[in-house]
């Protein structure tokens, strides 16, 4: 799949290797296995933070210990789906699980979904933040990179910017 940025750049997101990580059945929605280390979770932050016009500030919505990630105020051009909260489009949980929720437009959810990095959050089922899903927690460094993708992908939702598409590439 490739994911089209508005300067019109694709990137390859390749599918995730391997089975999905367990999720549980209720809220709140977790991740229960394959949990990533101190330094890949540490380092998915990071890059996050180099991201044009986002910040990180702590989450309303989910535990004090999630680190959220939001947009500057002025960069927040994106449709009320783009949002968790305010101008929060993303959050880390923490250690041990590190799993992501995000926003991601509709287009893109199912071809991220079908790749193996996410899973539709269980809300959408009652018809509320259909833009919402879980990213499994990166297991390697590989993994942080492609995950860091789909964080970009998200953040570019939220700043309100053009292009944002996924379609399959022919192999």
């Amino acid at each position: 799949m490739e994911i089209a940025s508005s300067a019109n750049r694709l990137q390859l997101l390749p599918a995730r290797f391997g089975p999905r990580p367990r999720s549980s059945v209720s809220l709140p929605f977790r991740q229960l296995d394959q949990f990533p280390t101190a330094d890949m979770q540490r380092r998915l932050l990071e890059l996050s933070l180099d991201l044009p016009h986002v910040h990180a500030r702590q989450s309303r919505l989910a535990s004090p210990q999630c680190r959220a990630l939001c947009v500057d105020d002025l960069a927040a051009g994106g449709p009320p789906e783009a949002f968790i909260d305010a101008h929060e489009f993303c959050h880390l949980h923490p250690l041990p699980e590190g799993y992501i929720h995000l926003t991601l437009p509709l287009s893109l959810v199912e071809g991220v979904h079908a790749l193996g990095w996410a899973e539709r959050h269980p809300l959408h089922t009652l018809g509320l933040m259909e833009t919402l899903v879980m990213v499994y927690a990166p297991r390697d460094a590989s993994e942080v990179d492609v995950v860091l993708r789909v964080i970009e992908c998200s953040a570019r939702f939220a700043m309100g910017a053009a292009g944002v598409a996924i379609a399959r590439s022919v192999a």
